[in-house]
């Protein structure tokens, strides 16, 4: 009897074989990130990418970004080297695709290997930039700018989302009409409602990544064709956010810059990341089979959502007891959501297909596995192969359409920036939280790092001279 049970068994081992440890570390992260426990964050990231190597990217993101926060930039450089090996290895593999590399949000699938999306490769290359700023690796930066720069041309695009391949399986099940069935719309608007909010005003490029790249040009570059690079990188970054006077001001000196005349004289940048990005959750969405018979059997089937997280809340900053305000300059969680809502279909048809596919396999092997067991000669071999058969595709079923919920939880909210004209000596505070205050050294142009996940979370706060 042990053979015939062996292929049962094995779809109930591999359903189940599909378990990652994700689901449990996950959470364990996302919830350190929100309450700024960074050090827990690095420990336990770094332990993950060790004992899960198919998600050992997920995790070096998240490690790269909490030590950034914790102040250990040469440890965060290290590993953010690291990411960027694994993508460059990934994009100068024979047969890479843009449109493949970009439809990763589409993969619907925790027990396949985590692939970088979109806003993945803008952030972690915007981070290795701001690191080897801060460290003073000026022509380090200025590579990391350049791989910065070909992300987002290349990944910073909706573009990426209108090229998916066929969804295999769709000349079997026609996941649109299901999309239309009234119980599965009801469904499908608790993700969409969400996505409405999160994703207003959301873009697919970074604007403060642009701005990054500009800044840098105008302050550090050498020559009329940085100073032409400078203008550029800050004419997009104000195409994307026409609120920030950041951009506007530093566009107007990098024009008059090229034009001749003479820029300011010591500037202040103050840097702010604040708040998390949304939080993923697992939706349920009811999909009809489309069988024969008057009777229309419903499949749940597991996507992935965004749940909105505040992060408007008001953060103080005072310099020399005075209130300055920080401007926004841009939304990581509205660029999240932005690529999530132009991938949401192409993620709801190949879900919807592959669970009608295996909904429809299991109630075949199911009821073959009935009959055989309901035939006058069978015996207690065929009773328990009935029982072992349906035990085993549901658990498949179950399993494998649990949402994909990984993702990199230290991202911020939003980017804001300031743009002082403060001499040496000047005071830096951030009150209504746990103090954090500072000196401003001398230096032409500064640098003012700051990061907090929530109202009453620690701040971290630094401050490194760009030009001396």
């Amino acid at each position: 009897m042990l053979p015939r049970l062996r292929p049962f068994l094995a779809i109930f081992v591999a359903a189940l074989a599909g378990c990652a440890s994700y689901p449990e570390k996950g959470p364990r992260a996302r919830a350190a990130n929100e309450t700024g426990d960074y050090e827990i964050v690095a420990t336990l990231a770094a332990a993950a990418a060790e004992d899960d190597p198919g998600d050992a990217l997920v995790w070096k993101l998240e490690q790269g970004a909490a030590l950034r926060a914790l102040g250990r930039l040469p440890e965060s450089v290290r590993v953010f080297e690291d990411v960027e090996r694994r993508l460059r290895a990934e994009e100068e593999a024979p047969g890479f695709s843009v449109s493949e590399a970009g439809a990763s949000l589409l993969v619907n699938d925790i027990a396949a290997p985590y692939r970088a999306k979109p806003y993945d490769r803008i952030y972690a290359s915007t981070y290795q930039a701001l690191n080897r700023l801060e460290l003073g690796q000026v022509d380090a930066a200025r590579v990391s700018l350049t791989r910065l720069r070909f992300v987002q041309e290349t990944f910073g695009d909706g573009a990426l989302y209108r090229a998916a391949k066929p969804v295999e399986g769709a000349d079997q099940y026609d996941a649109d009409k299901a999309a239309r069935d009234e119980r599965t719309r009801a469904d499908l608007a608790r993700i969409t409602d969400d996505l409405a909010v999160l994703s207003e005003g959301g873009t697919y490029d970074d604007a403060f990544s642009h701005w990054l790249q500009g800044m840098f040009f105008l302050r550090l570059g050498q020559g009329g064709a940085d100073l032409e690079k400078a203008r550029k990188e800050l004419l997009a970054a104000t195409a994307l956010n026409r609120a920030s006077t950041v951009f506007t001001r530093d566009l107007a000196e990098a024009e008059g810059a090229l034009a001749g005349r003479p820029g300011a004289t010591r500037v202040v940048y103050v840097l702010v990341e604040s708040g998390v990005g949304p939080a993923w959750r697992e939706e349920r969405v009811d999909i009809p089979l489309f069988v024969a018979g008057g009777h229309v059997p419903y499949v749940s089937v597991a996507l992935p959502a965004l749940s909105p997280v505040a992060t408007g809340y008001n953060l103080g900053l005072r310099l020399d007891g005075k209130p300055v305000a920080a401007e926004l300059a841009s939304r990581p969680s509205a660029l999240v959501a932005r690529h999530f809502e132009a991938a949401l279909p192409g993620i709801r048809a190949r879900a919807f297909t592959s669970a009608a596919v295996k909904a429809t396999a299991s109630y075949v092997l199911n009821r073959a596995a009935a009959q055989k067991a309901e035939r006058r000669d069978a015996g207690s071999g065929s009773a328990l192969l009935a029982l072992v058969t349906k035990v085993g595709t549901a658990a498949y079923t179950i399993v494998s359409t649990r949402a994909d919920l990984r993702h990199w939880s230290g991202l911020p909210g939003r980017f804001s920036l300031a743009r002082l004209e403060a001499g040496p000596g000047a005071r830096l505070e951030v009150p209504g939280h746990p103090e954090a205050s500072l000196t401003l050294p001398p230096g032409k142009v500064l640098l003012v790092s700051l990061k907090v996940a929530s109202e009453n979370a620690p701040v971290t706060l630094r401050c490194v001279p760009l030009v001396p």
